[in-house]
């Protein structure tokens, strides 16, 4: 796994292959590599674009393997999805990288199945760039990688960000890495390059169904229902599907189930996490462990299956599906601190 997602190795190379199950992670990394070539004398009019099984394979070959009189060209080669390439294809590919001499190859590889990823089938493609170039394997991209990412880009941009803070980004963003420096840029820019506080990112941030949820159970939880009520209104102005809200508040009262049986138990919060979820959550397993007590076990166990039935009844139901969930949320309003 590479220890960045971005490229760190600026040297000049025959072949460079990036792959991740994020595309934004292959597609950054070309404008790397675009910036090393141009240091090296091959400018935007010195670069050909392919595009994985719309092309001939005979050009490409005579492309990458013929001196040009004007210099050294960079040829990209670009696969929508690298593990649903037809044998052929990564066997040619293979055969470039090993035999590319006068020009240079960059290969974007997202993928969509890492098991698939590691199948013997795309073993001698790998090898092959490692061997003629550089190799970039960005394997799994979690919550760990996520933050120290946005620690990096804040202070890149002279704005400081405490790990907490970034971890609530994490949680309220999601795993999509595009849309984290996005949102990465527009607290720097709100905390006017200075601290970036957990209120800037409340104040200014969007939030995942999950986060959202999360956040209405514990305005709930805090006897603000009104405030709950808004957030549930927001989440219909954002045109939320219903059946994501109800999934969302299933996931979120399982696991505050969970924390309230821990807690019996005298188990901390960070042993339930790591129990029942492969990702370092701490603060969304803390945060549950105190909802957990603002519920008896009898009430948590009804509201369990109170939201199974509404489930059910909105995915079979013709009736008003947005009434549903206002009435199943007033419904958990009145099993709070009971």
């Amino acid at each position: 796994m590479a220890l960045s997602f971005k490229l760190t190795d600026k040297k000049m190379y025959r072949v460079w292959g990036v792959f991740s199950e994020d595309t934004f992670v292959c597609k950054d990394n070309l404008s790397i590599i675009k910036n090393i070539c141009s240091a090296d004398g091959i400018d935007d009019d010195s670069i050909s674009y392919f595009e994985l099984g719309k092309f001939d394979w005979d050009d490409l070959k005579e492309i990458t393997e013929t001196p040009s009189f004007f210099g050294e060209r960079l040829v990209v080669v670009e696969a929508k999805d690298i593990v649903r390439a037809v044998d052929d294809d990564i066997t040619h590919l293979t055969e470039i990288c090993k035999s590319i001499q006068f020009n240079h190859l960059r290969l974007i590889c997202p993928y969509s199945d890492a098991k698939k990823i590691k199948n013997k089938k795309f073993a001698p493609l790998l090898d092959a760039v490692k061997q003629n170039g550089l190799l970039h394997f960005v394997d799994v991209i979690d919550e760990k990688y996520l933050v120290q990412m946005i620690i990096e880009r804040a202070e890149a941009s002279g704005a400081k960000i405490s790990k907490q803070v970034a971890e609530k980004i994490v949680i309220n963003t999601g795993k999509d890495v595009g849309l984290i420096q996005n949102e990465v840029d527009k607290y720097c820019a709100a905390a006017n390059y200075g601290e970036i506080t957990a209120e800037t990112v409340d104040s200014i941030g969007i939030k995942t169904v999950e986060a959202s949820v999360f956040d209405m159970i514990g305005l709930i939880c805090s006897d603000r229902q009104s405030k709950a009520v808004e957030k549930l209104n927001s989440l219909f102005e954002m045109k939320t599907d219903e059946t994501a809200i109800i999934g969302a508040l299933e996931s979120s009262f399982v696991d505050i189930n969970r924390c309230k049986n821990a807690v019996k138990k005298k188990i901390d919060y960070k042993t339930v996490n790591k129990d029942f979820d492969n990702r370092p959550n701490p603060y969304k397993y803390q945060k549950a462990m105190v909802y957990s007590q603002k519920f008896s076990q009898t009430n948590l166990e009804k509201i369990l299956k109170l939201l199974l039935d509404t489930d059910i009844k909105i995915k079979s139901s013709a009736i008003d599906k947005k009434q549903i969930v206002y009435v199943t949320v007033a419904q958990i309003m009145s099993l709070v601190n009971k």
